[in-house]
């Protein structure tokens, strides 16, 4: 670089330059073998790592909500469920929609507050649909973990640590039940009645309740029914600060048939 090549033998120079951006500024050079370096802009360098600070943040949200949705649990029939993929057959469907919906937009104050929610209804009203699509909410816009279940699935996870083969604890089992941020607990009401699924229902609620984390109930029961499987003392703790949202119209497998 002829303009600078008189400057120093010191290997440092600096002179003013213009950006079609930025306007003049005083570019610093720097010799790196028989090289000058440097010059470019101050303010486009700065941009430039911002972009590259925001990408680098970018591309780790999505590395962690790609992990969040593996551990999420949701059925491969709702993979993809959303919001605006529920079809609201009615009036009634679209303020359930938009109640589910305004629960997961505020999900970190229900996560604090520790709000339950109840959805309650007939067979393929979309209840499940309507839950897995706040599970998806909440991983990908709060980046909190969510995870999916049915009450089966789960008293057969604490059932298999009894074998000597198991990896797991049962303590490691209701740790991971108890302590997800948002806990969708499908099918209940659907379970045997058996002791030891009163046991897993009563420690999950229980240690959700004390540790004041949100889950979404689904259940095919009426609020009476509901009521006489989990027991009041269970019932009033869902609903202390939570909501039971009724799915009172048809079923849409019904009507596609």
């Amino acid at each position: 670089m002829q303009s600078i090549g008189h400057a120093l033998n010191s290997g440092y120079c600096e002179q003013q330059e213009h950006c079609p951006e930025h306007g003049h500024y005083s570019a610093i050079y720097t010799r790196l073998g028989d090289r000058w370096v440097g010059g470019q802009c101050p303010h486009c360098l700065e941009a430039q790592r911002e972009r590259q600070r925001r990408e680098d943040l970018e591309r780790r949200r999505e590395w962690r909500t790609r992990a969040m949705l593996r551990l999420a649990g949701i059925p491969a029939r709702y993979q993809t469920a959303t919001f605006d993929t529920f079809e609201a057959v009615t009036e009634q469907a679209g303020r359930v929609r938009e109640c589910c919906r305004r629960y997961t937009e505020t999900f970190p104050e229900r996560l604090q507050a520790g709000t339950n929610l109840i959805l309650s209804g007939g067979v393929g009203t979309g209840k499940t649909h309507l839950a897995c699509a706040m599970a998806r909410r909440v991983i990908n816009d709060h980046q909190r973990q969510a995870h999916y279940t049915s009450v089966s699935d789960a008293v057969r996870q604490v059932r298999r640590t009894y074998d000597r083969a198991s990896e797991q604890s049962e303590q490691k089992v209701f740790d991971w039940l108890a302590g997800v941020p948002l806990l969708v607990l499908d099918e209940v009401g659907v379970q045997t009645g058996s002791e030891h699924e009163r046991m897993v229902l009563f420690e999950v609620f229980n240690r959700r309740y004390s540790d004041m984390r949100p889950t979404v109930v689904i259940s095919n029961l009426g609020y009476e029914e509901l009521t006489g499987t989990l027991g009041e003392r269970v019932m009033d703790r869902l609903l202390e600060d939570g909501t039971a949202l009724q799915f009172t119209w048809d079923s849409y497998r019904r009507q596609a048939g």
